[in-house]
């Protein structure tokens, strides 16, 4: 176990049990799970799913894991960061994980960008990452990533889940989460990079981050897009739905 990798290991069994029944694993599925750790919730995985997939950094786990693993059971030793989540043959199929806090949104932003090959997605995040996944519009959670999650997918709030359930414990709150993918949405980086620029600077009003997206616009001009997208011009961006950011976008095109 290594501290850069920002591992802890759940050790509680009735944890990992509600991890199963959020994430509807049967008999037919193929999960990928990513960070298996010590193994608690691959065997639990195991016992269920036709094949897992155990995704792991940590080398020195990579021995152990191989020689007490059941037969469905693959063992990968590689980044999760960096794999190629198409390579797979047998998509869609589920990925779960204890994701490390340290690289959990970047996880997140490749998990949306292979949603043909994911089914979905049931991740145990830093309680304060979830909840801005989970985030709606106008609270102090919300911002650029609840829009591009949930530009993409339905999250559900499964549960909160304290420090003294992992090994070792951390210093903060964890929280599962499911995502289930909206039908038929297309990849839009140029939009949800968009949205990421809108909220530079959170506290001023929407007008004037647009004024840095777009230099060569006058004030007239910005309000001219803000009116024809219907929304206030005074309007701060973490107080927009999608919908609206969309038609905000939309406009300054």
């Amino acid at each position: 176990m290594k501290k850069r990798y920002g591992q802890h290991f759940i050790s509680d069994r009735s944890l990992l049990q509600r991890i199963l029944e959020l994430a509807h694993i049967s008999s037919t599925d193929t999960v990928i799970e990513i960070g298996p750790g010590s193994g608690s919730l691959t065997r639990e995985l195991a016992a269920i799913a036709k094949r897992v997939v155990a995704i792991e950094i940590d080398r020195d786990l990579i021995p152990a894991l191989r020689r007490t693993m059941p037969h469905n059971v693959e063992v990968v030793d590689a980044d999760a960061l960096s794999i190629d989540f198409s390579e797979y043959t047998d998509a869609p199929y589920h990925v779960i994980g204890n994701l490390p806090y340290n690289v959990a949104t970047a996880l997140l932003r490749i998990f949306t960008t292979h949603r043909k090959s994911i089914s979905e997605v049931t991740v145990m995040l830093q309680k304060e990452v979830a909840q801005r996944v989970c985030a709606t519009p106008g609270t102090k959670d919300y911002g650029p990533l609840s829009i591009l999650i949930q530009y993409y997918a339905e999250p559900s709030w499964g549960f909160t889940v304290p420090p003294e359930a992992f090994t070792p414990p951390p210093k903060v709150d964890s929280a599962v989460i499911r995502l289930d993918w909206k039908p038929d949405v297309p990849d839009f980086p140029a939009f949800t990079d968009f949205v990421h620029r809108a909220f530079t600077s959170r506290r001023k009003k929407l007008i004037n981050n647009l004024g840095a997206i777009l230099p060569g616009l006058s004030k007239d001009d910005l309000t001219d897009i803000l009116r024809r997208a219907g929304v206030s011009i005074d309007v701060r961006a973490e107080t927009l739905t999608i919908a609206e950011f969309l038609r905000v976008y939309n406009q300054a095109q």
